[in-house]
């Protein structure tokens, strides 16, 4: 179980893209299930030839996903605990590929919670699904809405774009207190800088490297003021994530990797 700080606050840093050390858990056998949530995605117009409903051709493996398969990455200088893909899940018919992190420092705070992220590539879109689950305490219960977004498109070309937008729901029940909730709307852009370029990143050469921005707008709810993430990311063909940065955040670099 993971301690997090609040439930707003907790989610914009999981939906942010950028890599923080996190706990990590045993490699797990293969999950299966089938899970009918609604992700929670809310698409732009499917007409729209850059929308993420429309998975497009890839142009390659930018983020091989079988299990066991990992990277590991150094933030300044610090090594951190690997991203290890150690199951598989099924959600509306779709498979997934579970992380024992995403990207994520869920923070503390009073409540205990765990978060499951589920990697799923579809064409040449590559999505995350975050699900959230609190466990009831001194009789409050919280339910946090799954929700899923885009976070790369391989097929596009320097300077083309794409817009989502995610919606999470927090309801909250106390005793003798009928139930209220929280609407928290993330609004992605993500925009590729450059593509198919060679990037070195702690002295090692990558070839067909993308690097991507992704921009992330959330309204909290509540009255509460946007908070605006920006990460850049770079990914190379076969190798998968190779460098993450967010500004006053985290600088961080792929030090080794297995894939099977």
């Amino acid at each position: 179980m993971k301690k997090f700080k609040s439930l707003s606050v907790m989610m914009v840093l999981f939906s942010a893209l950028f890599f923080t050390s996190c706990d990590t858990e045993p490699v797990d056998p293969v999950l299966s299930g089938n899970d009918t949530e609604n992700p929670g995605t809310d698409p732009t117009d499917p007409t729209d030839p850059t929308d993420p409903t429309d998975p497009g051709t890839s142009d390659g493996d930018y983020w091989p996903m079988a299990i066991n398969n990992q990277w590991t990455f150094a933030d300044n200088g610090e090594t951190l605990d690997p991203m290890i893909i150690n199951g598989t899940s099924t959600v509306g018919g779709n498979q997934y590929y579970k992380v024992n992190q995403f990207f994520s420092n869920a923070g503390d705070s009073g409540f205990d919670g765990e978060a499951t992220m589920l990697l799923r590539k579809s064409g040449s879109s590559y999505s995350v699904r975050i699900s959230v689950t609190i466990p009831a305490q001194e009789g409050i219960e919280i339910t946090v809405s799954p929700f899923e977004y885009t976070f790369l498109k391989d097929n596009l070309a320097a300077g083309q774009t794409w817009t989502e937008t995610a919606t999470q729901i927090t309801t909250t029940t106390v005793p003798g207190m009928p139930p209220f909730e929280i609407e928290m709307v993330n609004n992605y852009t993500g925009k590729i800088l450059e593509k198919d370029v060679t990037a070195t990143v702690n002295g090692e050469t990558y070839e067909n490297v993308i690097k991507m921005e992704l921009k992330q707008v959330s309204d909290p709810g509540m009255g509460q003021p946007l908070t605006t993430i920006v990460t850049e990311m770079w990914f190379a063909k076969g190798v998968g994530p190779i460098k993450s940065f967010t500004a006053g955040v985290t600088d961080q670099e792929l030090e080794s990797y297995i894939l099977n």
